[in-house]
């Protein structure tokens, strides 16, 4: 969700900030601004929309000596889209900008006599309640007072009129400081301090920065001496690299992401132990949202079909509805939370809720120092880098690849699978960046241009291609705004084919040799009722060149990675969909690429 920045230094304040928060943009798009200290006085400038248009705002303007400030690019939660509502706010003496949602703001704008509020948002009754335990010179205190009195998450970056420092303090929200050359940030995450310094400290709640002529951490009024931590990666990892979408430069990532897993992950054509034995586990809890759920399911998909005994199940919960049901544990139990950001608020709560119940716990994150890779008891990057499109490519192409690897070492470990297969199987994940790179290059756009003016898309398949589907549909509906929805291939004729009309696009996959007949049947019954059929298939598999209006053929490989090649087709075309519809395909409406509220 939303995005914060602060910097105090010796650069251009207003310069620093707004190139900050084009870095975070991912998080939020609804509005943006800025507050800085410019010879002693505050200023605030305000824009709804996008950065650029905050950026062409601050042309109007003259700054003559700026020193520090905060900036904040928004994600509403509460309150529309209006300047009014935007951040940083400023009630008396105090500014703040604010990610997540304060839950009992009602009662704190009833406690808090003698404000007048003009914003609908919770953000601007957190910055009262600091001003009323504000005397003029008790910084912390006022900080420390009012964070006690608010219930909910938040990062809050905050000023004091007439001072010339920031602070930032957090609870359930992400929120680093960053230290560089006599100059500090604060900011939601990492992207936006790397043109600046690599070198960073974590903020863990409640824990409260100061950055005057040095940065401090406080905790309880006590400075703290934190770890320094270094970021492993760097802007141009971050820039689009002639690409004309993040999207599609992310897509291309992917060949590299499949080599660097490979080496990380597997040694000597065996499994690396270095993570963890599952072995150990009778039940693997997988908990996760959106496509790291999806994810997850392939790893289950693994499970149910080879893991065939009493003494080993996996299931995969939606975070938002896992905390929700009873759920017995014991120390035969292992719960994986899959999160790109490791920030995702439902995620980190049901990490916490397992955690009290002495459950072991394993992270596949893609930010090693995020609040759920540290808490969880064993991890596993994804290995991924920075991924700025909102929608999610190499990320779930990471999770899906270490779920797969996850089941197919437990296999070869229970001896379910000997290492004569366990090396073929190898044999295929070394082969896999050649496949990608053989997918993207196949030609969508004609496929692309058949389909894109439609408002119904539906996907198709059966076994593992089912779990496909659902990715590949949210992709779609993602980047296209095209109401998308997956049906597994056999429940067509149950309800779904009622959708089906004259030129309705129906996308099938087949990938499944097993089934895959069962599924063109399936084909056959909606092509008779007018559907359009594109099918995406792997090479092993014919059909009859009649049953399809268009055929995307995609190279033969080992089922623990057949899914990742066929997602890359659907991933491609969702993409050429968009381009023709003239979406915002890196930054799609109302989405925010890391959501840290539940």
């Amino acid at each position: 969700m939303c995005g914060i920045v602060g910097y105090k230094g010796k650069r251009n304040v207003k310069d620093v900030l707004v190139e900050g928060l084009s870095t975070l943009e991912y998080r939020g798009y609804d509005s943006a601004g800025i507050a800085v200290l410019d010879n002693n006085k505050v200023r605030i400038v305000k824009s709804i929309g996008k950065i650029e248009n905050l950026r062409n705002k601050l042309k109007k303007y003259i700054f003559n000596n700026t020193t520090c400030g905060i900036a904040h690019t928004r994600w509403a939660t509460h309150g529309k889209v209006t300047e009014t509502n935007c951040h940083p706010h400023k009630v008396g003496r105090v500014i703040v900008a604010h990610n997540g949602i304060v839950e009992n703001y009602k009662f704190l704008e009833s406690e808090l006599k003698g404000y007048k509020f003009i914003s609908d948002t919770d953000s601007e009754r957190i910055a009262a309640l600091i001003d009323s335990h504000y005397n003029g010179d008790n910084e912390l205190e006022a900080i420390e007072k009012s964070i006690e009195e608010m219930s909910g998450s938040y990062a809050l970056a905050i000023m004091f009129e007439g001072k010339n420092k920031i602070y930032g303090v957090r609870k359930d929200a992400p929120l680093i400081a960053g230290i560089g050359d006599n100059e500090y940030f604060i900011s939601s995450d990492i992207s936006a301090i790397l043109p600046y310094t690599h070198k960073y400290i974590v903020l863990d709640d409640k824990e409260i920065v100061e950055i005057d002529k040095e940065c401090n951490i406080y905790y309880n009024g006590v400075i703290l001496d934190k770890e320094i931590l270094t970021a492993d990666f760097d802007m141009e990892s971050a820039q689009k690299d002639g690409y004309n979408h993040f999207m599609l430069k992310e897509i291309h990532d992917q060949i590299e992401l499949s080599k660097k897993l490979y080496s990380v992950y597997l040694e000597n054509d065996m499994i690396s132990d270095k993570v963890i034995d599952i072995t150990k586990y009778k039940r693997i809890d997988f908990v996760a949202c959106g496509s790291a759920y999806h994810a997850a399911l392939v790893g289950k998909y693994f499970a149910d079909k080879y893991c065939t005994t009493k003494d080993f199940y996996v299931n995969v919960y939606a975070s938002s509805e896992y905390r929700y049901t009873n759920h017995y544990f014991d120390n035969d139990v292992l719960v994986v939370f899959l999160s790109q950001s490791g920030e995702t608020a439902d995620t980190l709560a049901c990490l916490r809720m397992v955690k009290e119940e002495g459950v072991d716990t394993l992270a596949i994150v893609n930010v090693t120092s995020s609040t759920i890779a540290r808490e969880a008891k064993y991890i596993m990057p994804m290995l991924a880098g920075p991924e700025i499109c909102v929608a999610t490519t190499k990320g779930y192409f990471s999770q899906s690849y270490l779920c797969s690897l996850l089941m197919l070492k437990y296999m070869y470990k229970k001896n379910i699978i000997n290492k004569d297969e366990v090396d073929r199987i190898l044999k295929e994940f070394i082969k896999l960046p050649k496949y990608v790179e053989k997918v993207i290059n196949i030609d969508y756009k004609n496929i692309a241009k058949s389909i894109y003016k439609n408002e119904d898309i539906y996907y198709i398949g059966r076994g593992i291609d089912i779990y496909t589907c659902y990715e590949a549909s949210l992709k779609l509906k993602e980047i296209s705004y095209i109401h998308s929805e997956c049906f597994s291939a056999g429940e067509l004729k149950h309800g779904p084919i009622a959708l089906i009309s004259k030129g309705t696009p129906v996308i099938a996959l087949l990938s499944e040799f097993s089934v895959y007949e069962k599924t063109v049947s399936n084909i056959i019954e909606a092509k008779s009722r007018g559907a359009k059929i594109i099918t995406i298939r792997k090479e092993s598999i014919n059909i009859d060149k009649n049953i399809s209006d268009f055929d995307i053929v995609v190279p033969l490989t080992s089922e623990y990675i057949q899914n990742l090649v066929i997602m890359v087709a659907c991933q491609m075309l969702s993409y050429e969909v968009a381009l023709l519809r003239k979406c915002d395909i890196d930054k799609p409406r109302n989405l925010a690429k890391s959501v840290t509220v539940e």
